[in-house]
């Protein structure tokens, strides 16, 4: 059974010895959330079959995702901003 897995192993060693030093790295974040991953986690098993539904409409908007992404970090700020005004009008209580 090993030796099925071997040429597989070896192709992916050179990708591994790459990626090492950051799981190194985010190894303390990853067992900081670990818990809370534990608690959401029945939630994405729910919405499991909904996210591979929807995953060839995300591939096709990726690029124009990667296209507006810079111009999404330069407003956050700005909305972050208006979502704390004061409205200028107020609903009455009935």
């Amino acid at each position: 059974m090993t030796t099925d897995i071997a040429p597989a192993l070896a192709d992916i060693a050179p990708a591994l010895v790459d990626v090492t030093p950051a799981l190194v790295d985010v190894a303390p974040a990853l067992v900081d959330i670990a818990p809370a991953l534990a608690d959401i986690a029945p939630a994405l098993a729910d919405i499991a079959p909904a996210l591979v539904d929807i995953a060839p409409a995300l591939a096709d908007i990726a690029p124009a995702l990667t296209d507006v992404a810079p111009a999404l970090v330069d407003i956050a700020p700005v909305i972050a901003d208006t979502a704390n005004v004061v409205p200028f009008y107020k609903i009455p209580d009935s």
